[in-house]
């Protein structure tokens, strides 16, 4: 099958909870050690920087395959199964011995979240069972790989030798890698950072577009000398969790679609702006004429 963008990186099942009962005090979400508290609102659903931008691509219209691991138990079945029912191709999920990545997020009132993470699967990501042979999109785009730098290495040269464009969105443990990782960025054709990894990861070169993200104070684009900045879509925030996956399938497709990069960029923060309008990285995510009908409404 033709794909038009092949997604690395990781799957989660996540448990959404909100309560009113958690309290904040200042940067920390604090709870009585041994106490009990009365959750408003729970949601399962799944996550990971794989499954979230292969939804995210494909309900804006690209024909997309998740890359990615899970465990052979139900929470494995029901990354699947959701894939499936997106439209996204699960050819390629790897099924492994270790149980499929969790995570519990508590949701406080203001949308701001504390997440216990468990990658359990998702570390067992393997290139080398990947089918390179049967997987010719026209872009790969890679997001957090939890520091495997092998995998990396390997999804750059098989896009060398097959002329496939590379985006890149690297996790935690690949922006500490600092020199590890920008040996790889004059191989990857857009680079996608928050403003947070941008300052940590310092000075490189390479990526032909740089898009960084700033949350609520938007974001730019560095293109060559050229710079493009616009603020954050206002929107009625319940939960923030995935809203950065939103923003890089929105720009991507632009992108992708060969758009221009004001119009990419546009489209990366009004959705990642949705995701946050509801629990979880994938309900917000727009469809296709729901975006063409966002960007038609900011034109006026």
């Amino acid at each position: 099958m033709n794909f038009d963008v092949a997604c690395f990186g990781s799957a989660f099942v996540d448990v959404y909870l909100g309560s009113t009962e958690f309290k904040k005090v200042g940067p920390a979400l604090c709870e009585v050690y041994g106490g009990k508290i009365n959750v408003d609102k729970m949601v399962m659903t799944t996550g990971g920087g794989a499954t979230n931008t292969a939804v995210g691509f494909e309900r804006l219209g690209l024909q997309t395959a998740a890359v990615c691991a899970v465990g052979k138990d139900d929470r494995g079945l029901f990354v699947r199964k959701e894939l499936q029912r997106e439209g996204v191709s699960p050819l390629y999920v790897q099924q492994v011995d270790s149980p499929t990545s969790y995570s519990t997020i508590l949701v406080a009132t203001d949308g701001g979240r504390t997440a216990l993470v468990y990658r359990g699967a998702s570390n067992a990501l393997s290139g080398y069972k990947v089918k390179w042979d049967k997987l010719d999109p026209k872009w790969f785009y890679a997001s957090s790989l939890g520091g495997n730098f092998n995998l990396l290495a390997q999804i750059i040269r098989r896009a060398q030798k097959q002329k496939i464009k590379v985006a890149l969105n690297p996790g935690s443990q690949e922006i500490k890698a600092g020199k590890k990782l920008q040996a790889f960025l004059p191989s990857v054709e857009v680079l996608i950072l928050n403003c947070q990894e941008a300052e940590t990861l310092g000075k490189f070169s390479g990526p032909k577009i740089v898009a960084v993200t700033e949350g609520r104070n938007g974001a730019e684009l560095i293109i060559g000398k050229k710079k493009i900045k616009y603020e954050a879509i206002k929107a009625e925030t319940i939960e923030e969790t995935g809203a950065g996956d939103g923003f890089a399938s929105g720009f991507m497709t632009g992108i992708i679609n060969g758009l221009k990069p004001e119009t990419a960029l546009k489209m990366g923060l009004i959705n990642g702006a949705a995701v946050t309008t509801a629990f979880g990285p994938k309900a917000g995510l727009l469809f296709a004429p729901e975006m063409n009908q966002w960007l038609k409404q900011l034109k006026t």
